[in-house]
């Protein structure tokens, strides 16, 4: 006899299937959930922008099945954006979507039949039939190459001849083995630095296919491209572009150097006309009443029954954003400043100064930074001059020297084996020098950048890289605490006179220029204060103030010249020298910044552990 509960217990599992299946969420024809297709439908458009000429069919092209798994987009934005095409038309009454992934519809003699065709994220190599597309397509080639090129010239003659191609997002990467594809689009993705709020600029406020933004730029959350080559302005016309001075310019990956990232353009090819966009990544985007308009006025256009321009013009946006100083404008400020170039005879100095070997062979080509402004302090020029010849002139490193930065985001930074900070006094040479005047969307985008490059500059120490500070690298970022504790300490006070220094470590490999000796230069030194300590860094170098007048601005007669010290797994070096033009042709110094940028890349090897007074 069966007891209670197994009857119970065989009644639940009866009817537990039935409870999940009601319980399951009601999903739209595409598979989402069917609340958001209401989202969807509700924010799509009631009726078309215009009146069609004739009845409309298009397709709706998606990532064929066959490719499918590889799809990056196939659990989101191909399904909502496929649903939200569907709703498009069917809602508007503008055309009827036809739903396919069938690659034979790309045949000349079914083609014909679409007045535009929809690239829904398609990607992959979809014009290449599958296997089991071969089957019905054997009367067009035996093999998948002659198959292909027959798709090809299909699709390439079916725009020629009037057709409309709409496509979005990563339907552009498509076909990346057919160049004729990138060229029909006018592009080539090339990554997407952003996935986040961005700034978009409408570029031509009239333009009849931007009527959705009210002739207004606007912000979108999204997953932003980039692209390259063919992207060419003078073959497109370009609609929408990220806004560079109100996006954070940040992030990593950025490898356009133009600022140009258009999010949006149409093109002609032959008779045809062709749209793209960018936009399409994240879901809520398919319930964004502005991009469904958007979309739609696009598909009207692709069919040809919202005429707009799509003649090329001189449209290039000048962008403001975070890249090098041009020539121009860094010579007007170096005038404007009275921050001299070093001359002819200065740099034949230099470079008679400089050593004829470095202190130790490198263990491999090495790469490093000389990173500052050249207008904002005297010593600069000459300092990015004397780094530049003694890594070229004794084989220890090549130089970059460059204001850029770009080049200090976690993406480009590690390239280098240091990074030489070439007297940053400024308090925010990372922030624009009008970044007051700015309106708050320009200051908050400033702003995401300073703070990226700043954590990219401690991760790169951390990580294991080195760190050379020149003299008024100190004074730099008074309002950043890392900086200072990354550096060893803060400029409170300078004296300018001749001084002694003495060796507080005579065995120090970076102070073997000196021989032991102490040495006078006349230059200006600064004074340290909080968070400076010596229980924190080795200090090789300090005034000898047996040898001179005490400066009496520290009670306890510390006066750091030159320090290393250990940062996690990087290395940092600095001195307080070089702030006097002549001191880039004294020969001891030029040796001692050598060996001291020699040691933070690891060339020299010697210790950073702080040493008592």
């Amino acid at each position: 006899m069966k007891s209670r509960f197994c009857t119970v217990k065989a009644i639940v599992l009866a009817v537990l299937p039935a409870i999940l299946l009601a319980a399951e969420p009601a999903k739209s024809p595409e598979g989402i959930p069917t609340h958001q297709e209401n989202q969807i439908r509700a924010a799509a458009p009631a009726k078309p922008r215009v009146v069609p000429k004739r009845k409309r069919r298009v397709l709706i092209w998606s990532t064929p099945s066959h490719l499918m798994d590889k799809d990056p987009h196939k659990g989101y934005c191909v399904p909502y954006g496929l649903c939200a095409m569907r709703i498009l038309g069917e809602k508007t009454g503008a055309f009827e979507p036809i739903v396919s992934g069938d690659i034979a519809l790309f045949l000349p003699e079914n083609i014909r039949q679409f007045d535009a065709i929809v690239m829904n994220n398609s990607c992959g190599a979809w014009i290449t039939p599958s296997d089991a597309a071969m089957e019905t397509l054997k009367a067009h080639g035996n093999t998948k190459e002659a198959v292909e090129k027959v798709l090809r010239q299909s699709l390439l003659d079916y725009v020629a001849n009037g057709g409309g191609i709409v496509a979005y997002h990563f339907a552009i990467a498509a076909n990346a083995h057919w160049p004729d594809f990138r060229e029909l689009l006018g592009a080539t993705f090339t990554g997407h630095p952003w996935n986040e709020e961005v700034a978009v600029m409408v570029e031509e406020p009239s333009h009849p296919l931007v009527a959705a933004f009210g002739g207004k730029d606007f912000r979108l959350a999204d997953e932003i491209y980039q692209f390259g080559p063919p992207y060419d302005r003078k073959e497109l016309r370009v609609l929408l572009s990220l806004d560079t001075e109100r996006t954070n310019m940040g992030v990593k990956w950025i490898q356009r150097e133009d600022n140009d990232f258009a999010q949006a353009w149409v093109k002609s090819f032959g008779k045809g006309r062709i749209f793209y966009a960018g936009l399409g990544h994240r879901t809520e985007v398919w319930w964004d009443r502005a991009i469904l308009q958007f979309y739609l006025d696009a598909i009207q256009f692709a069919v040809g029954d919202l005429e707009a321009p799509t003649e090329p013009r001189d449209s290039s946006p000048v962008h403001r954003a975070p890249g090098p100083t041009p020539p121009d404008v860094r010579d007007a400020r170096m005038k404007a400043r009275q921050v001299p170039a070093p001359t002819k005879e200065q740099i034949k100095q230099i470079e008679d100064a400089a050593p004829e070997t470095a202190p130790a062979k490198p263990a491999k080509p090495r790469r490093v930074l000389v990173w500052g402004h050249s207008w904002t302090h005297t010593p600069n020029p000459f300092a990015e001059k004397a780094v530049e010849i003694l890594g070229k002139k004794t084989g220890a490193f090549q130089a970059v020297v460059s204001d850029d930065p770009r080049l200090l985001l976690g993406d480009r930074l590690p390239q280098f084996d240091a990074l030489v900070l070439n007297n940053i006094h400024e308090p925010e040479p990372f922030l624009p020098e009008d970044f007051t005047k700015l309106d708050p969307e320009r200051q908050a985008a400033a702003r995401q950048f300073d703070q990226a490059v700043k954590q990219s500059i401690i991760e790169y120490v951390h990580s294991g890289k080195g760190l050379v500070g020149i003299h008024a690298a100190t004074a730099a970022f008074q309002n950043w605490p890392e900086f200072g504790d990354l550096m060893g300490g803060y400029y409170a006070g300078h004296i300018l006179q001749e001084v002694t220094i003495k060796l507080d470590d005579s065995a120090h490999p970076i102070n073997a220029c000196f021989e032991g000796k102490p040495f006078k230069i006349t230059d200006e030194v600064y004074i340290f204060g909080a968070p400076y300590s010596r229980d924190k860094l080795r200090v090789i170098a300090s005034l000898d103030l047996s040898q001179m007048a005490d400066p009496g601005k520290r009670p306890d007669k510390d006066y750091a010249v030159s320090w290393v010290r250990a940062f996690d797994k990087g290395c940092v070096f600095y001195t307080t020298l070089g702030h006097e033009p002549a001191t880039y042709w004294n020969p001891l110094f030029l040796r001692h910044l050598l060996a001291g940028v020699q040691f933070v890349i690891g060339d020299i090897e010697g210790e950073t552990a702080p040493m008592t007074k």
